[in-house]
């Protein structure tokens, strides 16, 4: 299973594979949201949509944070 990780100001965002094209969108402990794949939920945190508001309050102010999934630190987790 894969996991993305991107460190934030406001915690720790993680993308969690949890099944066949399955994903889920955390911080820290708290989950954000289910995705049919981890590219969804990377473009939920670049267009600050993910229903944090911790992290969705600095739309237009924030300039370094990762535009895709390619900018995540992926995980191979072993199954």
């Amino acid at each position: 299973m894969d996991i993305y990780t991107y460190n934030a100001d406001v915690g720790t965002f993680e993308i969690k594979q949890t099944g066949h094209k399955r994903y889920e969108l955390w911080i820290d402990d708290e989950i954000l949201g289910s995705y049919e794949n981890a590219e969804f939920a990377a473009q939920d945190v670049a267009r600050f949509n993910t229903g944090y508001t911790e992290w969705d309050r600095w739309e237009n102010e924030l300039q370094d944070f990762p535009s895709d999934l390619s900018e995540w630190t992926q995980i191979k987790e072993e199954q």
